[in-house]
């Protein structure tokens, strides 16, 4: 490998890395398990070559990960950056939206500290650090009265992250500003555009002055930049986690290839990089990154050689038609790994009336031994901090409590709790103290990128669903207690020391009573086979996790007696641009739930949400035909619909001769998925109009006491900054419409036409729709967590990529339906019926992958 002798693992990681980045490589793949020090070799490269100027334009899907890049960039003695000549940047949606809208970067640099405005862009000075700039005019309402009881959405715009930074980037370089440019952000800023295009366009904005619409490139103006920033580094990081990752991996290659970037005689040392942690090996970067196509998540494995568990791997291709390498390492930041399994089943006959507490005592079950680890390691002193991982932040938040009742456990103090939506104030008191305190408590969207030095011991709950998925974040988190730390003046590490990790799985095994026309020993059997069927879920997903650890570990797990590579991998998929005022209102409601299930006691939240959803329950959702569609000239197709009114009694008249079905005639496209009917609607305009009574809605809801209440959340500091950013926008300002000097009924309406945009409802309403409709006339008191509007919304997104869900109001007159958003969902279809899967079901089955081997064997 030409590596020098006698390197550790990390710094031969690094000496590779730099000789890959001064090659002629155009792609370079760092696959190394986490904590190996990618992104550290990259910004050292950089450092070393200030001199020659460099673009580095870094993207991640972790905001906080995206913001700490900088760091990297700093002084080893202050806050400073390492170099007068360097010029960081980032933005975000929250950035740009308190500042009107407008086009807004937020810059870190030694030489100046004021606000300015270059080229129409905002330069913020606050650094990295999300703090955001006073409003400097007052923003155009995006409400209108047509008549005194009428309002109308005329829609809002806003500039886009990627077209901020991209901006920002292009003024840093027009106006000399600097050589040397760090730009930060995040992979969720790639989105589809109406006109089938992608926000990627607006990276043409870069080096917009050295190009012309006619001709292409100009290459003297190129060269001309090249000569002052010669080193142009896109760096995808974890381009796995994120659904998009892979729609921006390709978007890239496309501006490489519309500048002519690789090309040598623009003198520019141009490289892709990808980073993940979660990839592994060269055929994987193959199979899952050179397609665009949406796909689910999946686990890629295969029987290997020998000779798989290298430390070390250096791999060269072609990918995109130009010359790749790839660069992996196998490696634990421990002298020994000591893993325990601790499964639960919970074993017993179905009874309707007790299902949900029979499941509540799994869960307290489960708990309890959590509770008890912790506890055990609290009451020795010697251990050291210790890592909990449960996906669910309100169970996070119950253990905590729990622990807090039997014994002093103060935050920040004894423990932190770390996950994705965090105040930036929270932010700042936790990197102060982390590695102070006993036990860190965490969820995967924020434990990327974090390193915790001074831990031994990691608790594990593996989560039940999104399996895949859930097992490419335990591996990454698995990776947390690493590093060095300072003590007494000197750097120390654990990671020559022995580590623990404890897994928790849990599962139930139920069998359903006896039926009269069963024997005693068809009904043995059936409970037999049952209790297996549960047991064996159990056994496939700690084989998986097994052979996936190894995998990342190793190179390789042992299954029999042979060696797999097993990787579990997120999904491909891609969202459009736009939210109407109802998905914003929908997606603030949803904010607000999720924060008071983390804080049950802080009342005003649910308050708000509540009267939220009061306000906009009375809706009337209606498809209208585009005005521009083609009409066929022969036939007309038949809605849905129209046909859930008589479907019942026609389909079965039809039904007693099956030719006779044909006489439906054309019916509209539609997809049948499980239980659920699927119906695209992007022909047709939607058409919502909100009622909202005076006495029973407004001036019980949309009052003083709401729009104090939502104030006092927007600038309560404690709230994370997408919750404070959402309440602060269109919602309150339609609310404070509302509470003004209004003495009548009043209606809004909004209109909206998205290629991406479906409604479902569930199959049995158009067989019984006399029944639903009479039960929903009854208007039932459900549970929010089993009423319909939440068990639909379930599904669909459980089957599809969802986002933007409609209705509001959780009551329906008729009959139950949700409208969604979906850009994916047609092509993720397709790919039920693709030959590229082994297994096309939801179940995990290691069977398949035993009845692989040899015959031999």
């Amino acid at each position: 490998m030409d590596i020098t002798p006698k390197l550790t693992l990390r710094n031969a990681h690094a000496e590779l890395i730099t000789k890959a980045l001064k090659s002629d490589k155009t792609y370079v793949f760092l696959t190394g398990n986490p904590g190996i020090g990618k992104t550290t070799a990259i910004a050292n490269f950089l450092k070393s070559h200030i001199e020659d100027g460099f673009l580095l334009f870094y993207v991640s899907p972790r905001t906080q990960v995206n913001v700490d890049l900088i760091n990297k960039f700093k002084s080893k003695t202050d806050e400073s950056l390492c170099s007068d000549k360097i010029f960081g940047l980032t933005t975000n949606s929250i950035l740009i939206k308190e500042n009107n809208g407008k086009p807004t970067v937020s810059y870190h640099s030694n030489l100046r500290q004021d606000n300015f405005i270059k080229n129409t862009v905002n330069f913020t000075h606050k650094g990295l650090v999300s703090k955001h700039p006073q409003k400097t005019a007052h923003k155009k309402s995006r409400f209108y009265r047509e008549t005194q009881d009428n309002i109308k959405d005329i829609g809002e715009k806003n500039a886009g992250v990627l077209d901020s930074i991209c901006q920002g980037i292009y003024t840093t370089i027009n106006q000399n500003i600097s050589n040397n440019i760090v730009a930060t952000v995040s992979i969720q800023s790639l989105r589809k555009t109406s006109n089938g295009g992608d926000t990627l366009n607006h990276l043409r904005k870069i080096f917009k002055d050295a190009y012309h619409r006619n001709t292409g490139v100009i290459p003297e103006k190129m060269q001309e930049i090249s000569q002052r920033i010669k080193h142009i580094f896109i760096m995808i990081d974890e381009v796995t986690g994120d659904d998009s990752g892979v729609n921006f991996l390709h978007g890239i290659k496309e501006f490489l290839k519309d500048y002519d970037l690789t090309n040598p005689k623009l003198k520019f040392n141009t490289k892709v990089i990808v980073a993940d942690a979660s990839i592994v090996e060269k055929e994987v970067i193959k199979q899952h990154l050179s397609q665009t196509s949406p796909e689910p998540d999946k686990i890629y494995f295969r029987s290997v050689g020998a000779n798989s568990n290298s430390p070390i791997q250096v791999d060269n291709f072609d990918f995109n038609k130009q010359p790749a390498i790839a660069i992996n390492t196998n490696s634990y930041p421990a002298s020994s790994l000591d893993i325990t399994y601790k499964v639960f089943l919970q074993c017993y006959k179905f009874n309707e009336a007790k299902f949900k507490d029979d499941n509540k005592q799994l869960i307290k079950t489960v708990e309890a031994n959590i509770l008890s680890d912790i506890n055990y390691y609290l009451d020795h002193p010697e251990s050291s901090q210790i890592l909990v991982y449960i996906q669910d932040k309100q169970k996070l938040q119950k253990l905590i409590d729990k622990i807090s009742n039997s014994r002093k456990f103060e935050q920040y103090k004894d423990y932190l709790q770390i996950h994705a939506n965090l105040s930036d104030e929270k932010k700042s008191k936790i990197e102060g103290c982390k590695q102070d305190v006993k036990v860190v408590f965490m969820t995967s969207s924020a434990s990327r990128g974090l390193s915790f030095p001074k831990a031994k011991i990691m608790l594990v709950e593996i989560p039940k669903f999104q399996i895949e998925r859930n097992l490419m974040e335990i591996i990454q988190v698995i990776y947390r207690a690493r590093g060095e730390y300072w003590e007494n003046n000197t750097a120390k590490t654990l990671d020559n020391q022995p580590k623990q990790i404890t897994f928790y799985l849990s599962d139930r095994a139920i069998y359903y009573p006896q039926e009269e026309n069963t024997s005693p020993q068809d009904y043995a059997e059936e409970k037999k086979l049952s209790l297996a069927e549960s047991l064996l879920n159990i056994w496939d997903i700690l084989l998986i996790l097994k052979l996936s650890i190894m995998t990342r570990i190793t190179g390789a797990g042992s299954l029999g007696m042979k060696q797999f590579m097993m990787i579990p991998i997120g999904g491909k998929s891609i969202s459009a641009a736009g939210n109407t005022f109802s998905s914003q209102v929908t997606n603030l409601i949803r904010e607000l739930k999720n924060e008071h299930r983390r804080h049950p006691q802080k009342q005003t939240l649910q308050d708000v949400y509540t009267s939220l959803r009061k306000i906009f329950s009375s809706a009337d959702f209606v498809l209208l035909e585009d005005e521009n569609k083609s009409k066929k000239s022969d036939s007309q197709y038949r809605s849905y619909l129209s046909l859930i009114e008589s479907f019942n009694q026609k389909f079965s008249h039809y039904c007693h001769q099956l030719d006779r079905l044909l006489d439906f005639g054309n019916i509209e496209t539609g997809y049948v998925t499980g239980n659920l009917l699927v119906v695209p609607i992007s022909e047709h305009r939607l058409e919502e109009t909100y009622l909202m009574k005076l006495e029973s809605q407004i001036r019980q809801f949309a009052n003083n006491e709401l729009v104090e209440k939502m104030k006092k959340i927007s600038i309560n500091k404690d709230y994370p900054p997408n919750l404070i950013s959402a309440i602060k926008g269109s919602v309150l300002e339609f609310v404070e419409l509302l509470n003004g000097d209004i003495n009548r009924t009043q209606w809004f309406e909004q209109n909206s036409q998205n290629l991406d945009q479906y409604y479902a409802l569930p199959l049995f309403v158009l067989m019984n729709r006399e029944l639903m409709s009479e039960y929903f006339k009854e208007e039932p008191e459900e549970e929010e967590e089993t009423e319909f509007r939440t068990l639909l919304s379930k599904y669909v997104h459980y089957l599809y990529p969802a986002y933007n869900t409609l209705p509001i109001g959780r009551k329906y007159r008729e009959f139950p339906f949700i409208i969604f958003r979906s850009y994916s969902l047609g092509e993720m279809r397709e790919k039920i019926y693709s030959d590229r899967y082994l297994l096309t079901s939801n179940e995990l089955n290691i069977l398949n992958l035993i009845l692989c081997r040899d015959e031999k064997i």
